[in-house]
């Protein structure tokens, strides 16, 4: 049976070890850095990766800066037969492999189905056909990361600069700074910067900056109970007034409506 989690930890000192090793343990980070400890070697995690081990691999994991903290959902699974005769990746000939996405919105939709996958598993053991529904969910999500890992292979054309300052952001969104810090990451000016973000995104920073933290606010209002003031700071909105009014005009609702499918 697929077995799902979800974890978010932030200012505490937390170190842990593996306890399934029988199956394939895959790791997508939302939020934050975890370090994993392998014999001999030491992997920090990022942003928008899918971290998968296959089984038998010892390890143990930290969070390297409780400041930012880690937030991810976990799974364990087993490879199924089209996952095997589709990818390469479940030959278990390595002892860990990453797979990044790049693309925002489909991390922030790749959530939302684990997230589903874990209320079904939390709130509906007895669902009549709950393994094979949770096995083809968690089979689609996996052949979607890898298409889209094809995609941007060959598609992507940021400049390396513009790529470190995007990545240090979505290390945590609501970093303080805004512009004039990434643009200092970048090691450019600030007008130098948005000429050059423009032209690999087709976004100002700004606008980037924004519709990141407005779509992870409404996973956020989706999949958990906080307060729209605790959703507006977790995002790096001051003030949530302002959220809210951004929300609505980018969602045609308000964070509440939103969150009740109204």
């Amino acid at each position: 049976m697929p077995m799902t989690g979800y974890f978010n930890c932030r200012d505490e000192h937390l170190d842990w070890v593996e306890g399934n090793l029988k199956h394939w343990n895959a790791y997508f980070t939302l939020r934050g850095t975890g370090e994993v400890c392998l014999p001999g070697e030491r992997l920090n995690t990022a942003v928008g990766e899918f971290l998968l081990f296959p089984p038998g691999v010892s390890r143990s994991y930290r969070i390297p800066n409780p400041k930012h903290g880690w937030e991810f959902y976990w799974l364990h699974f087993r490879a199924t037969p089209r996952l095997k005769n589709t990818l390469d990746w479940f030959g278990g000939n390595h002892p860990w492999q990453r797979h990044l996405v790049a693309d925002v919105s489909l991390r922030v939709r790749l959530a939302s189905i684990l997230a589903e996958v874990h209320q079904i598993n939390l709130v509906t053991p007895e669902l009549p056909g709950r393994e094979a529904i949770l096995e083809a969910m968690l089979e689609a999500l996996v052949l979607r990361i890898a298409a889209a890992e094809t995609q941007e292979v060959s598609s992507i054309s940021v400049d390396p600069r513009i790529a470190n300052a995007m990545e240090n952001f979505h290390r945590d969104i609501a970093a303080p700074g805004g512009v004039n810090e990434l643009a200092k990451v970048a090691g450019l000016s600030r007008s130098q910067f948005s000429l050059l973000f423009r032209q690999g995104t087709g976004r100002t920073p700004q606008q980037y900056v924004e519709e990141r933290r407005l779509e992870m606010a409404a996973y956020y209002l989706r999949t958990t109970a906080l307060s729209v003031t605790e959703v507006s700071a977790m995002v790096g909105f001051e003030n949530p007034f302002y959220f809210s009014n951004r929300f609505r005009r980018r969602f045609q609702k308000s964070p509440t409506q939103y969150r009740a499918g109204g």
